[in-house]
């Protein structure tokens, strides 16, 4: 029951719920144009859900990288 008073937590539940949400009504087939190459034909929830997704794994790179190099930074710094 501890792990519900983690305001992270519940902010990582409440946008998963909407994404959720905003995901499944949204079935419309649509035509995407990448990078000027090609035409993909997809539903709206499936190019949300693939950017959702990418922005998620870019932010958790992101922030792996800043807590890596400023560990580096820290640890340079006591030696």
């Amino acid at each position: 029951m501890e792990r519900l008073k983690n305001p992270k937590l519940i902010a990582a539940l409440v946008v998963a719920a909407v994404a959720l949400i905003i995901f499944l009504q949204n079935q419309e087939t649509i035509t995407l144009e990448v990078l000027f190459l090609y035409k993909v034909e997809t539903k709206v929830a499936t190019a949300l859900g693939t950017a959702f997704f990418m922005g998620v794994v870019t932010g958790f790179l992101a922030f792996s990288f800043q807590h890596r190099n400023k560990a580096k930074t820290e640890t340079g710094a006591a030696a």
